[in-house]
Order: structure tokens, then C-alpha cells, then sequence
């Protein structure tokens, strides 16, 4: 079966000849022509504009022929009827599309019954009539008239005697217009009833002034005017006898006149248009071969004010007739692109030929370079070292390194070329990677291994190398492919995340999940070898104290020293580790002496107990400790870390600042303080605590001025309960907030009730905690307390102890200055307990010291407390401050504190403190008003 003769396809290059001689054509076809048609067009404009320029002469003439009727009126004077009909007889005659010409005169509404009655003599019936009305209408009221006097011809008109232009629209705006202008003004087209036809028809009005009157402004020339006269057109006849026969039989012409703006059908005054001569035929005609063409010329030119437009518009030449010249550069540029095409498509066939026997001798070296090409942009855009060695040893020399091998070591390729495969390695070569890659290269086996390599700058880098033999079509191993894969920050990331998990970010230390790994591994090297492991759990007294009042960055700046030298204090040994907060914990493995593990506690407690310098002031840090020890208090992380918690808490209780050995003792007395710690949580709920008051003497008339208000727990189960029991409880729960909001309320409403009760005014004391001090809304929350009790702020005494104010000297200045402020009284508790600073103690706004009792116990045996009592009355009224003695319990203390002149005093020699009723019936015993 024969196969059907192949089709040669046509050549890309006659293809762009074909391509390039058809756009040649193409743009010479339409330069061609642009051009007849720009020339057609010119053409056509300008036969256009001699019909427009024909139209306007023949508007103007007609225009003319009312300015002749209107200069009869200037000219003669009184013109009658005869006469009037006899001027503008030859006019119409002349102009057959004026319809008719009118005189119209202006009539008062005074004078309008005198004319009218006048005008019947002439015309019997007359009156003054609506305008454009079929039937007669009266016109109405108005306050003049504007009535037709004459009209011409008046066969055709006489029942249009007397009607009223003011009363059309039109007629009226352009015969006021005229008056202004002093000039010819047009109505646009308007309805008529002078004829029955349906001819578009519009008004011309010129205005007739009194000759001896001025006409400068407009004013003027509205009291100068009686009358005016005016012409009526046949709009369609004005505008074809203006454009003339010969405009109208051109072939495809189309003429619209409007006595407007182009588009208003109302308005339209002429519309004209004749038929197409296909002299070509229909298929050589330029609609049929281009679309529609169309020319068109727009003119406006001006009718007595108005503006008229016309358009003239007429369809394109035939095509044949037009475009001769450019039909011929279209069929001959055509022949000539074929003919090329030809040409180059003959000699594009003999070099395909002879280009496919070239191709076929270069493929197969253009296969093999290009698989060896690709293979090396491979090596060189791999983002991962590669080296290539010789298999010789033993230095297995480089003879190719990568682009990337550059950029992660900083060596130059001909810097390299030659040296060892290992040289990376520096002095470093008996790494065990190093080792291990070696004792691959010799049998020419593959490998891998992590090697510590260093870049030409000296900086150590991580490399996880691979070792790939290179065999030549299955002989002998010729050379090694090295990759290097750079694993550094890998290795940085993992040390980074064990770091996280197994040290405590803040202060470096180990945290609780390295502490728990570490205790496991000394309990486990401990009962191997049957010795004991000594765990210190320990905290920090007072630190919530030292974060509050300073800020949590002060506190974790406190934090950092105290961790530093704990590890500094530790045995090599040693675990150091910060269990959660201000509790860290000391591991002491391998410690069989109990002496020996107590003096590294004590150790440790002494470095701690440094100053410590933050915001420039020294802190003295001291903390509590709890020791549970492997194997007897626990044999596993949780037991003995509780053990030593409960350890801890003890040492608490008996005074912070020391430690303790876990005792099984220890348990129930732990459960009892969480007990109380639930219960104190819910005692104001409950309102089991309760405000004892203690009276405060006046020395010298043995009055009571007033009252310390002190806290008691009355605990359902266990009875009154004292503040040493759970107030330090409260501060470290954080409690003590809401207590003290609570004593303060309830204090000043209290001294509020015995007011009210007539028991004379009293001023009560209370104390304030650090933590209430150091609240930053402190003073809103005593002007709140006072405003709902209705108490005087100079009836309430706030008592801050000496050490609280010497925490931040600064913020104490500013926090007494704003009591201070709102008038409350001051006063300094266990005045000569601290370390007050003389220097301080002048700055500081207050009203009394009081000295502590521990001072006035021993007052009539021992000198140095009776010195101190008096030397501290004798500065206080050196100050001008008052003195309060609290703890007086003899005669003999009362009387030397009397010598003295203390201002005031208080304790057991009075009265103790008693229930709010007790009190209440104290007074009223002291004031002799009980029944």
C-alpha cells in the first residue's frame, strides 16, 4: 500500500518573508489609504461648510426683512393698518417662508378696557386674548399686555387681532430679550395655529423704542419700548431655501437643523436626506468591505440670540472611485510577498538538508558533553562541601573541591589542591571521626563519621562527612567523593535545648528536672555503696517582702546573687539547684558525716547572709533550711524533697536564719500548718477574726486618748488564736492584704460608733504591714475607709514598724508624705529595734515614736534599757514628736517613764486588750457614765 506524498512544511524564514511582505502591504495599503480618505473627508467639509455658510445668509436675509418692517415704525411714526399691510406686502411675496408679520403694542391693565373699547371701533368684538387659544380666550389679570395691533396678510390672520404674546411662554421670554438687547431675538420652535399645517415654526421679535428717550442700559431701554414687531417662520421652508436645490439632490446627503443644542427633537427645525447611487455595485462598496462610512460636518451659528445647530452628514465615496491608488498597492504588495515567500522557502529547504546531515554526526558528542556538564553544575550548586581525593595513600591528596567547600571553609581551590583529605582536622587528627574515615579510605569502603574541623580563620566548625568510593567501569577504586554536611548550629540548637531543660534560665543553675536526675543518680551510687545522701531544701526569709516593695527585676537581680553564691559556697560535688521561686536546693552525695554535711549548710547560710546591693542600697539576706537525709528520712526524690520542705518550715518557726533535721514530729506539725493555712483563708469569710483594743494613756491626766486596735483569730476549734500564730502565716500566703483591709474598716468604724455613742473622741492605732505599705493604692484605701466610717483622718494613728520604712527610705518619704497629706497621724512601732538612720528619721513626716516594750521591761533593773528610754523621749521632743511607751506593766516603770516626761503609754498595768464590748464598758468606767 502506498504511502501518501509527504508535505513539506513551509520554512520559518519564508514564513517571516510571507509575514514581513504582508505587514508591509498591509501598512502601506493603509497609509494609501488614510490618505484618499483624509481627502475625501477634506472634500466633503468643504462642500459642507458652502451649504452651512448659504443657510446663515439666508437666515440673516430674512432676519432682514423684520428689521425693514421694524425701521417703517422708526422711520414714519404712527403707521396704520393699509400702511402696514401695503410695506411688508412685496416681503412676503419675496420670502414665502415668513408666514406672517405682526405689530404689537404694550397695554397697561389700567389702560386695558379703555383699549380694548377704542380698538372695537375698528374691529367690533376686540379684546386683549390668550395667545395660541383656538377659541377666544380673555386674557387674564396681568399687569401688562403685549396685543397684536396689525398683522399681515390679514385675510389669512384676523382672528389672531388682539392675542396676547405676553401669555406664551416663548414669545414672551424673547420679546423681553429683544428689549434688553436692542436687538432681533428668536423663539425656538413653538406651536402655532396660524396655519393648519404642522410646519416646525418659530418667532422673531424686534423691540420699537420711543425716539426720544435713551437707550444705555437695560433699564432704560424697558421704559423707552411701546411695542414690538415680529415675524413668523416656516422654519422648514427658511432652512431649504437657505441651503438651495442644489444641496439637497447631492446623493447620500442627510441635513438636521435645530433651533437648539443637536439632539432635541422638539427642537428640530429642518431634517433633510437623500438616497445612495451604488455606482460599484453593492460588494465593491465601502460599507461592504470596511463597515459604515460615514462623514460628518457639526455647525452652530446664532438666530436672533438662539443658538442653532446643523448637522451635515453624507456616506463615503465608492470604494473603487476613492481608493484607486491604494487597491493597487494592496493587489501588487500581495503578489510581491508571495513571490519572496517562494523564494526563501527554496532556499531554506536546501540548508535543512544539509544542517540534518551536520546534526547527525555532532549527537553523540553533544550527549556526552551535556551528561558531563550536568554532573559538574550538580557538584558546583550543592550547597554541602564536596571534596574528590585520589585513592592513593596514605595522604589520599584533593584534587577538586566545590564552590560551597570556599564559602564554609574560606580555603581558595588552589590553596587546597594536593593536601590531605584530613588536613581540616589542624592538630586534631586523632579525633575518633577522623580515625574512623582513615581506616575506610585504605580497603576503599564507604563511611561516615561527625569530625571537629577548623576554617582558615581558626574558628571550629562541626562537619558530618561522608566517604564515597569512585570506581572506573567496575576496576579499581580511582578516587573518593568527600561530602561535608556543616552541622554546627544543629549541634548549637540541641546544646541550647538541653541547656533549657536541664538548667534554670534565670540564674544559670540546675532546675528541677536536672535536680530530680541528679538526686536519682546519688541516691543510686548511694545504696551501692551503702552511704547516705543529704538533701538541704532552703528559702529565702523575706523575699517576697524584698520583690514586692523593689519590683520584680530587683528580685530576680537578688535571685542571681544568691544562686551565684550558693554554687560558689558548694563542694565541687555538689548539687545547686533552684527548686521553684526563692527556693533552691543543695545536694550533698557521698556525705556519711552528719557534722561534716551541717557545717556545709552552715557554710553555705553564711555566704548567703552577705549584703547583698540592689538600687544602691545592701540588703541582708538570710534563709531557713530543712535537712532530710537518704536513707532514713526517704528513699526517693518526692519523700525526701517533702521531708526537707517540712524541715524547712520548722526552721521557720523557730526564728529563721538556722536550720533543721527532719523529725517524723515535723509531719504533724506541717499538716497542722496547712490546716491553719485553709482555715485562715476562709476566717474572714467565716468573720472569725476579731479586733481587741488596747487603751493608751495620757501620762499626765491619766486619761485615755486613745486605743491600739490588735487582730485575734477566734477559731472555732482551737480558740483565740494569737497574731504570732498565723500574721506571718498571712504574709507569706498572701493574706495579709485583705486582713488589713479588713482591721482598717473595722477599726476606724468602730472609734466612729463610740463617737457617735458619747464617749468623747478617741484616736485609734493601727499597724500597718510591709505589704499594705508598699501597696501602691494605700492611700485611696484609707480615705475609703474613713469616708464610709464618717471617722476624722485626725482621729486615726497608722503604726509602721522601723524596719519597714528602712527598706526603701525613698518610697517610704513619699508614701508618709501623701498620709501625711490627707491628715492621719504617723507613728514609728518598735522604735530602736532596726537600724534607723538620724539622718532619715528627720524626713520623715510623723507624729509619735513608740518604744518598743522590750526596752521597758527591764527599765527599773537594767541601766542601759533606762538610758535608751530616755535619751529616745528626750530626741523625740527634740523633734517635736510625741512619745508612746507601750509593754508598762509595774508602778516603777510608769513612774520613771512619768519622771521623764513620756507623753503616753500603754499595756497590762492598765488593761490588756479587750473585745470591742469590754472596751466599751472600760470607758464608759473611766468616764463614771456606767448605769
Amino acid at each position: 500500500m502506498s504511502q501518501p506524498p509527504r508535505v513539506r512544511k513551509p520554512s520559518p524564514a519564508a514564513l517571516v518573508t510571507l509575514l514581513l511582505g504582508l505587514v508591509l502591504t498591509t501598512l502601506l495599503f493603509g497609509l494609501t489609504y488614510e490618505l484618499e480618505t483624509d481627502k475625501a473627508s477634506l472634500d466633503f467639509r468643504r462642500r459642507a461648510e458652502n451649504y452651512i455658510n448659504d443657510l446663515q445668509r439666508g437666515v440673516e436675509d430674512a432676519v432682514a426683512s423684520l428689521q425693514a418692517v421694524n425701521q417703517l415704525f422708526a422711520s414714519v411714526g404712527e403707521v396704520d393698518q393699509e400702511e402696514f399691510e401695503t410695506f411688508t406686502e412685496p416681503l412676503l411675496a419675496r420670502q414665502p417662508y415668513i408666514r406672517a408679520f405682526t405689530y404689537h403694542r404694550f397695554i397697561s391693565s389700567r389702560e386695558r378696557r379703555m383699549f380694548e373699547a377704542s380698538m372695537r371701533r375698528i374691529h367690533p368684538g376686540f379684546q386683549i386674548r390668550e395667545s395660541e387659544k383656538t377659541e377666544a380666550v380673555p386674557a387674564g389679570n396681568r399687569e401688562q399686555y403685549l396685543p397684536a395691533i396689525f398683522i399681515a396678510p390679514k385675510a389669512d390672520n384676523q382672528s389672531r387681532i388682539g392675542s396676547d404674546a405676553l401669555s406664551n411662554p416663548q414669545r414672551a421670554a424673547a420679546a423681553w430679550r429683544a428689549i434688553d438687547r436692542g436687538a432681533p431675538s428668536a423663539t425656538g420652535i413653538v406651536q402655532t395655529i396660524l396655519s393648519a399645517t404642522n410646519m416646525p415654526t418659530f418667532f422673531v421679535v424686534m423691540p420699537l423704542y420711543r425716539s426720544d428717550m435713551p437707550l444705555t442700559t437695560m433699564d432704560e431701554r424697558r421704559k423707552a419700548v411701546f411695542g414690538v414687531t415680529q415675524a413668523v417662520f416656516n422654519a422648514h421652508d427658511l432652512v431649504a431655501r437657505g441651503l438651495g436645490h442644489q444641496a439637497l439632490s447631492t446623493s447620500g446627503l442627510e441635513v438636521s437643523v435645530h433651533a437648539a443644542a443637536a439632539g432635541e427633537a422638539q427642537q428640530l427645525a429642518f431634517h433633510h436626506k437623500t438616497g445612495q447611487t451604488n455606482v460599484d455595485g453593492r460588494w465593491l462598496s465601502d460599507s461592504a468591505l470596511f463597515g459604515e462610512q460615514t462623514l460628518t460636518v457639526s455647525e452652530s451659528f446664532d438666530v436672533g440670540g438662539t443658538i442653532w445647530t446643523i448637522l451635515v452628514s453624507g456616506g463615503a465615496a465608492p470604494f473603487t472611485y476613492s481608493h484607486r491608488a491604494s487597491l493597487l498597492v494592496l493587489i501588487f504588495g500581495l503578489l510581491l510577498s508571495v513571490a519572496s515567500a517562494l523564494n526563501r522557502q527554496s532556499a531554506a529547504s536546501r540548508a535543512q538538508h544539509i544542517e540534518k546531515l551536520v546534526e547527525q554526526r555532532t549527537v553523540e558528542l553533544s550527549r556526552t558533553s551535556r551528561d558531563l556538564e550536568l554532573r559538574k553544575r550538580a557538584i558546583e550548586a550543592s550547597a554541602n562541601a564536596i571534596m574528590i581525593t585520589s585513592a592513593q595513600g596514605p595522604d589520599f591528596a584533593i584534587e577538586y573541591v566545590n564552590p560551597a567547600f570556599t564559602r564554609i571553609t574560606g580555603y581558595q581551590a588552589n590553596e587546597v589542591m594536593g593536601k590531605s583529605f584530613d588536613f581540616l582536622c589542624g592538630t586534631d587528627r586523632d579525633q575518633a571521626g577522623a580515625l574512623e574515615l582513615r581506616a575506610a579510605l585504605s580497603p576503599g569502603t564507604e563511611s561516615n563519621a561527625i569530625v571537629r574541623h577548623y576554617r582558615k580563620d581558626g574558628t571550629q566548625f562541626w562537619n558530618h562527612v561522608y566517604v564515597a568510593p569512585v570506581t572506573l567501569a567496575g576496576r579499581a577504586v580511582t578516587h573518593f567523593v568527600v561530602t561535608q554536611y556543616d552541622i554546627t548550629e544543629t549541634r548549637r540548637y540541641q546544646a541550647e535545648l538541653e541547656f533549657q531543660a536541664n538548667y534554670d534560665l534565670l540564674t544559670g543553675i540546675a532546675n528541677r528536672n536536672l535536680l530530680r536526675d541528679r538526686v536519682t543518680q546519688a541516691l543510686t551510687m548511694a545504696a551501692r555503696h551503702e552511704e547516705r545522701v543529704f538533701i538541704a531544701f532552703m528559702d529565702i526569709d523575706r523575699f517576697k517582702f524584698i520583690n514586692d516593695s523593689l519590683g520584680h527585676r530587683a528580685g530576680d537581680l537578688f535571685l542571681k546573687t544568691i544562686a551565684q553564691r550558693l554554687k560558689r559556697a558548694a563542694r565541687d560535688t555538689d548539687t545547686v539547684a533552684r527548686y521553684g521561686g526563692d527556693e533552691f536546693v543543695l545536694v550533698l552525695p557521698e556525705a556519711d558525716d552528719i557534722a561534716e554535711s551541717a557545717r556545709v549548710v552552715q557554710r553555705v547560710m553564711q555566704a548567703l547572709s552577705r549584703p547583698v546591693p540592689i538600687n544602691g542600697k545592701d540588703f541582708f539576706p538570710t534563709c531557713s533550711a530543712g535537712i532530710a537525709v537518704y536513707p532514713t528520712d526517704g528513699h526517693d526524690f518526692e519523700t525526701l524533697i517533702t521531708h526537707a520542705d517540712i524541715a524547712m518550715y520548722s526552721a521557720k518557726e523557730k526564728g529563721r536564719n538556722n536550720f533543721q533535721f527532719y523529725a517524723p514530729t515535723m509531719n504533724e506539725r506541717a499538716a497542722k500548718r496547712l490546716q491553719l493555712e485553709g482555715d485562715l483563708r476562709r476566717a474572714l469569710e467565716r468573720r472569725e477574726l476579731v479586733l481587741h483594743y488596747q487603751p493608751q494613756i495620757d501620762v499626765s491626766t491619766s486619761r485615755i486618748v486613745g486605743a491600739e486596735a490588735l487582730i485575734r483569730w477566734q477559731h472555732p476549734e482551737l480558740g483565740l488564736i494569737s497574731p504570732a500564730e498565723f500574721i506571718s502565716l498571712a504574709e507569706e500566703t498572701g493574706l495579709i492584704g485583705a486582713i488589713g483591709d479588713w482591721v482598717l474598716r473595722t477599726s476606724c468604724a468602730q472609734a466612729r460608733h463610740w463617737e457617735l455613742a458619747g464617749l468623747g473622741k478617741l484616736r485609734i492605732a493601727i499597724n500597718l504591714s510591709a505589704r499594705q505599705f508598699n501597696q501602691p493604692n494605700l492611700v485611696r484605701m484609707v480615705q475609703s475607709a474613713l469616708a464610709d466610717s464618717g471617722l476624722q483622718a485626725s482621729d486615726l494613728e497608722l503604726e509602721i514598724t522601723e524596719s519597714t520604712v528602712m527598706v526603701d527610705v525613698q518610697h517610704a518619704i513619699r508614701t508618709l508624705h501623701e498620709l501625711k497629706s490627707i491628715d492621719v497621724n504617723l507613728s514609728i512601732d518598735d522604735f530602736g529595734t532596726g537600724f534607723s538612720s538620724l539622718s532619715y528619721l528627720k524626713q520623715f513626716p510623723i507624729d509619735v515614736l513608740k518604744i518598743d516594750q522590750s526596752f521597758v521591761h527591764d527599765l527599773a533593773t537594767d541601766p542601759d534599757n533606762a538610758m535608751i528610754v530616755m535619751s529616745v523621749i528626750s530626741l523625740a521632743h527634740n523633734l517635736r514628736l510625741q512619745v508612746i511607751a507601750e509593754g508598762v506593766e509595774t508602778a516603777e516603770q510608769l513612774s520613771y517613764l512619768r519622771e521623764h516626761k513620756c507623753d503616753q503609754v500603754q499595756g497590762y498595768l492598765f488593761s490588756k486588750p479587750l473585745p470591742a464590748d469590754k472596751f466599751e464598758r472600760f470607758l464608759k468606767q473611766e468616764l463614771g457614765t456606767e448605769a
